[in-house]
């Protein structure tokens, strides 16, 4: 019956262990995430490609995160692109 309860003991414990990892790395996708829209609206274009350089480094989980991080850059880098646009064409139409 000790065993029993030895072993159940220990699962509970692998089970703890188990969810904080999860935990911890739905944290840190979601941080990764959002230091990413935070690099890439950056004026300086080159800060927004930090990350995905690095999480292409780390082969073994990276190549997913350096592609949700590289499409976040450009998604972001677009926008700025955009939004200087529009602002040239009001300038124009001022003239």
């Amino acid at each position: 019956m000790e065993a029993f309860h030895h072993f159940h003991s220990g699962m509970a414990n692998m089970s703890i262990l188990v969810w904080g990892i999860i935990i911890f790395y739905i944290a840190f996708l979601i941080g990764s995430c959002y230091l990413q829209v935070r690099l890439s609206k950056a004026e300086e274009w080159w800060k927004g490609l930090i990350l995905p350089v690095i999480a292409l480094l780390f082969h073994s989980f990276g190549n997913v995160l350096a592609v949700v991080l590289l499409v976040i850059y450009a998604v972001n880098r677009y926008k700025i692109k955009k939004h200087k646009d529009e602002i040239e064409q009001m300038k124009i139409q001022d003239l």
